[in-house]
């Protein structure tokens, strides 16, 4: 069913990971003994979108996504500061691979400014 977002910390904070349905044998390196808080994503899934703006307090040129977009060789790679999520969850990631800093994105908890998160100018994935 849903995904589980297990966090290195209480109360939902630090580092995560995000598991959907499926089966894991074990746990990827380094994460055995360093989950401290799990969390069910319950939000509806379907037809996500997302707004992403170029600038702080969502300015400047704005670009509508509703599914996973790859951002590296685009004109809005590394150029987003804030953004609006009108439906579902997202994964925003630091490089094109999916790998390194991520943040989870929520409908309705919408960040005007992406230097409060430290990815400002960050985003190659989602």
């Amino acid at each position: 069913g849903q995904p589980w977002v297990a966090y290195k910390h209480v109360e939902y904070k630090g580092p995560f990971l995000v598991f959907e349905e499926g089966e894991y044998e074990s746990l990827p390196k380094g994460t055995n003994d360093k989950i401290s808080s799990l969390q069910l994503i319950t939000d509806d899934l379907r037809n996500p979108q997302i707004t992403l703006y170029q600038h702080v307090e969502y300015k400047g040129r704005s670009r509508i996504v509703t599914e996973a977009t790859n951002l590296a060789g685009d004109k809005d790679n590394d150029i987003v500061s804030s953004h609006k999520v009108q439906r579902g969850v997202w994964l925003l990631f630091e490089n094109s691979d999916e790998r390194g800093p991520r943040y989870l994105a929520r409908a309705h908890e919408d960040v005007p400014n992406y230097t409060k998160i430290d990815f400002n100018d960050r985003l190659s994935f989602l």
